[in-house]
């Protein structure tokens, strides 16, 4: 019985060794096929990685979920020509990373896209947020208003919802210890084997791009860190929107809001609405398709961006509010 137990016990080891090879293999494979494609800078304890290029009014953007800033290409693609457009891989994503290994919470990633803003001197820029990167810009505007001009948000996660969607259900892992064995060992198979499956669910309606891998940066997603960084955005998320939202209609940044019309993973009915009627001077935007309209719909989401960008409409100023920066 003893000696049993004892072969469980090295093949189970020797089973989490291997996955966690396995894993280290895979994060290895992807970073070569997707490298960094931009410039480091370093705020605080946070290791930034972004792309900047072009000339004109600045139009920074800021990836959701899982996402990395090879996410915004096609939009990157067309903004180009007439706008200094800066990409940020989010804390924990793509090739950012944080020094203590902790992903930071959805304030205290505002306040270091705040800090990266100054850092590269932009004056008060456009800022452009998809998906969670949509709740960040908001996090950001309510807690440092005076950073930024305007906002246009894509497909944002707006209001408190406890439903996961299905693409996302394996990352709903609320001890960080677990999500960390599990991003270690079976989340690299578990997510290949599934990978295709949700590409179609984040895309739906619409089709997965056949490069959206490699071009697209979806491959990066397989690391283990980018892995953890989702799962705890993910759980966080549903708290600092509810301290969010009763401050909404103190907003005075000029806002556009838009949406794919059959979006399953932020439905406009959920959030564009609600969001476009707590703003005083929203402006609400449907679009054909599903949630990722920055790829599938990119001059129609380019043309929304370049318009905001050109208003450079001015606007009083407004203090900072401390107590969502503590929340």
């Amino acid at each position: 019985m003893i000696a049993l137990l004892y072969g469980i016990v090295i093949v189970l080891i020797a089973s989490i060794v291997a996955l966690a090879l396995y894993a280290a293999f895979v994060a290895r494979r992807v970073e070569a096929i997707v490298p960094p494609l931009g410039n480091f800078l370093e705020i605080g304890n946070a290791r930034l990685h972004y792309v900047d290029r072009g000339s004109g009014p600045v139009v920074v953007l800021m990836h959701g979920l899982g996402g990395n800033l090879r996410n915004f290409h096609a939009l990157i693609d067309r903004l180009v020509e007439g706008h200094r457009v800066i990409a940020v891989d989010r804390p924990g994503c793509g090739y950012s990373t944080m020094a203590s290994g902790a992903q930071p919470n959805l304030f205290e990633q505002a306040a270091i896209v705040v800090a990266f803003m100054r850092a590269l001197n932009l004056q008060r820029p456009l800022l452009v947020g998809h998906s969670l990167g949509g709740a960040l810009a908001l996090a950001l505007a309510l807690d440092h208003p005076d950073s930024i001009r305007a906002l246009v948000l894509i497909s944002p996660a707006s209001h408190e919802v406890h439903d996961v969607p299905a693409a996302f259900k394996g990352l709903e892992i609320d001890s960080p210890l677990l999500r960390r064995a599990i991003a270690w060992t079976l989340a690299a198979p578990l997510g290949q084997l599934g990978h295709e499956a949700t590409l179609r669910a984040v895309f739906a309606p619409e089709r997965p791009t056949a490069d959206f891998d490699t071009v697209g940066g979806g491959a990066l997603g397989a690391r283990p860190g980018n892995f953890i960084a989702a799962s705890t955005d993910m759980v966080a998320l549903p708290g600092a929107l509810a301290v969010m939202t009763p401050h909404y209609p103190s907003l005075s940044l000029p806002l556009d809001v838009v949406f794919g019309r059959s979006d399953p993973i932020c439905p406009v009915a959920v959030h564009g609405k609600p969001l476009a009627d707590a703003v005083p001077g929203a402006e609400l935007h449907l679009l054909p398709g599903g949630h990722m309209i920055p790829i599938t719909q990119a001059d129609a989401v380019a043309r929304l961006i370049a318009t905001a960008a050109a208003a450079g409409s001015a606007r009083p100023e407004t203090l900072e509010n401390p107590a969502l920066r503590t929340a």
